[in-house]
């Protein structure tokens, strides 16, 4: 949901390989293969009780996501067991998976990290932790939560891995209705959805130059205005295609749709269509533009209006902001996936998982997840708390209403092959010599095929030889 900067290709494969390999070193003998049933609840707690004292459970979360006040009060009404936050550092993290020292609880995105910590035995099962709750209701569950479900081969089922701490309908369209009236463009429909063609041929029409000088963009991602994985991902799932083998050991990229969803973006930068690398903005992302006034349209989910309400320069004019429904794909269905899903897992090889669960339902069903329902930053993963979403300004229920129909659609979730870690990064290179006239887009799917599939096979093996 948030933005999420690419790190180096060949940081992210080792990373990859590394965790791969050794990430379940210290973790129980059952339920090394995804799907199983871990260990009771009761039985685990033999362990844990063994403890002298007030037990530490380690909390791998951004400081902006639990704060001291939070801890203090959690530590207050459960003096037995302190919480202490870790940072969010994926090299460290990675280290610390590969010698038994990782936190208890470790944050993620259920779209691109759950079914790759499954399958390395990292991820324990809280499905019975879950049936046993008094305070998290499965029947209580909006649809976007299952995208921490997963049974070894299909993302969405099988056993409870997580549950997220907010999600978003990534793929939704912000608008700035004065560079819509500064180009001459009418404002689309906010409750039908525009083909992918008419957004790219709105992008057109909203991006304005001035001699050689662009002064008005027209449509950026969240990252930049090049094609990413999750967008390709989302146009797949609204065609109805599929790119990974049933057992997730083979992907081809080179499907007709692929090159179809691509050709958009590639043709968008060079109609400069957003800030990208061959016109060389230095925007660090999507929001920058978009918060500046410089990008007509920004594509990204419902947790952007956080950003907006807390901007001092948005908070102004927040009725020049429109969110729109997420697009469909060209003579695809209407789908509005979640791109990513922040929320977290309890370590399979934490030594205290009943304090481990304690914070872990404290934090995901108490009055942590209340408050953020009340801020506007996501959107809940229950269905009671839906109504606590932000609804008293002409802005709020303007955006509620396009949010609760989004909601409908967002039972499906954008394939992520578990063995391709780093599939964004790799598609970004592959694509860099296209935008530059360096290579053709088909050069670039059959160099994209060969690359991933290299690295499919390897993490792969690795995974399978733990």
């Amino acid at each position: 949901m948030k933005k999420n900067f690419a790190k180096p290709f060949v940081l992210i494969l080792s990373t990859a390989l590394l965790l791969s390999a050794c990430g379940s070193a210290k973790t129980t003998t059952d339920n090394k293969t995804a799907g199983g049933t871990s260990a009771s609840p009761n039985a685990q707690a033999t362990a844990s009780n063994k403890s002298a004292g007030p037990v530490t459970v380690r909390f791998n979360m951004g400081d902006g996501e639990i704060t001291k006040d939070q801890i203090k009060e959690f530590e207050t009404a459960n003096p037995t067991i302190k919480i202490q936050r870790e940072d969010v550092d994926t090299t460290k993290l990675a280290a610390q998976l590969a010698t038994g020292e990782a936190p208890d609880i470790i944050r993620m995105t259920g779209v691109n990290d759950l079914p790759s910590y499954v399958i390395r035995g990292i991820a324990m099962d809280i499905t019975k932790y879950v049936d046993t709750s008094t305070v998290i209701k499965k029947d209580d569950f909006v649809p976007a939560v299952n995208v921490f479900r997963f049974d070894g081969k299909v993302q969405g089922q099988g056993p409870i891995y997580g549950i997220p701490k907010d999600f978003s309908s990534d793929f939704t369209i912000w608008i700035n209705k004065k560079l819509f009236a500064a180009a001459g463009v009418a404002i689309p429909s906010e409750t039908v959805p525009m083909t992918y063609s008419q957004l790219f041929d709105l992008a057109k029409k909203l991006t304005i130059k001035k001699g050689d000088t662009i002064t008005q963009y027209g449509l950026t991602l969240g990252g930049k205005g090049e094609a990413d994985l999750p967008y390709l991902m989302n146009y797949l799932l609204s065609k109805g295609v599929k790119l990974s083998s049933d057992d997730n050991s083979k992907i081809d990229f080179a499907k007709p749709e692929v090159k179809e969803a691509l050709q958009f973006w590639v043709d968008g930068v060079k109609g400069n269509y957003g800030p990208n690398q061959v016109n060389q903005d230095k925007a660090a992302w999507g929001g920058e533009v978009f918060l500046a006034d410089k990008v007509a349209m920004y594509q990204t989910g419902y947790w952007f209006s956080g950003l907006l309400r807390g901007d001092e320069k948005a908070k102004t004019h927040l009725d020049d902001y429109v969110l729109l429904p997420a697009p469909i794909a060209d003579g695809g269905t209407r789908v509005s996936p979640t791109g990513s899903a922040t929320g977290a897992i309890i370590n399979k090889a934490t030594k205290h998982p009943n304090e481990a669960w304690k914070v872990y339902e404290w934090f995901f069903g108490g009055k942590p997840a209340e408050d953020r329902a009340k801020s506007g930053w996501g959107v809940p993963a229950y269905k009671h708390l839906l109504t606590m979403i932000p609804q008293e300004t002409a802005f709020d229920k303007k955006t509620y209403a396009v949010l609760q129909d989004e909601l409908k659609y967002s039972g499906k979730f954008i394939e992520m092959n578990p063995y391709l870690l780093n599939g964004d990064t790799l598609l970004k290179k592959q694509l860099t010599p296209v935008y530059f006239g360096k290579a053709t887009l088909d050069d670039a799917m059959i160099a994209l095929n060969k690359d991933a599939n290299r690295i499919i096979e390897e993490s792969k093996s690795a995974a399978s030889s733990k």
